[in-house]
């Protein structure tokens, strides 16, 4: 077939299948319950998808400027390897993580409001999000272990932080950034408390051990 008569071809098969569209149009029935079915279907898309933002939203917890969230220690387990004791003062929890490296590091996922929500007096929201090691050196960092742990993760199939975040300022009155402690050193029997400000988490050494530990570092 050549191509001017595969051209045709098409033509009149698109002119066959705008006159049957037409034909259809013309009844207008359908059409209507096309557009009342697919409106109730986003409704109800749209209401599944504001329950599961609401329940993704109720995993963080109200910020609470300077308030202590918990604690940190370590126990030495071998070369450059430890074994964190975190305990979070809100729900009393006490969790062990195994830890490779001389430093750790603890994040926060934090969603801000601005604008009239802030006035307000809308409270940001957070949610202790990883745990990780690392190495003073360059070479151990590329060559050996590197340990991360999740400490939390989105249950209901929304991630409403990383769409916000992902979105920058497109979203107006809301805000998503990641809030990270200082790489502290880990030392046996060192001991941190952690607190979150609207800047971000912020670890505090608590005995000799630990504030032995950062002037060495430092």
């Amino acid at each position: 077939m050549s191509y001017s008569a595969f051209a045709s071809f098409t033509i009149i098969l698109s002119l066959i299948a705008i006159y049957f569209f037409i034909k259809l149009v013309g009844r207008g029935t359908w059409i209507l319950a096309w557009v009342r079915g697919t409106v109730a279907v986003s409704f109800l898309i749209l209401s599944i998808l504001l329950v599961l933002t609401g329940l993704d939203l109720l995993s963080y917890k109200q910020l609470l400027e300077n308030k202590p969230l918990g604690t940190i220690s370590f126990a030495h387990e071998g070369e450059q390897s430890f074994v964190a004791t975190l305990t979070l003062i809100d729900d009393g929890s006490e969790e062990n993580y195994a830890i490779s490296g001389d430093q750790w590091q603890i994040d926060a996922r934090i969603i801000s409001w601005t604008g009239m929500f802030r006035i307000a007096g809308a409270k940001p929201g957070y949610r202790l999000d990883r745990l990780s090691g690392r190495y003073y050196s360059l070479e151990d960092e590329h060559r050996k272990k590197r340990t991360v742990h999740q400490l939390s993760d989105s249950e209901y199939w929304v991630d409403m932080w990383s769409f916000l975040h992902g979105s920058g300022s497109f979203m107006p009155l809301v805000d998503a950034v990641y809030g990270s402690a200082t790489y502290l050193p880990m030392e046996d029997g060192a001991f941190y408390r952690i607190s979150l400000s609207a800047n971000g988490l912020l670890a505090e050494p608590m005995n000799d051990v630990a504030e032995q530990a950062i002037s060495r570092w430092k």
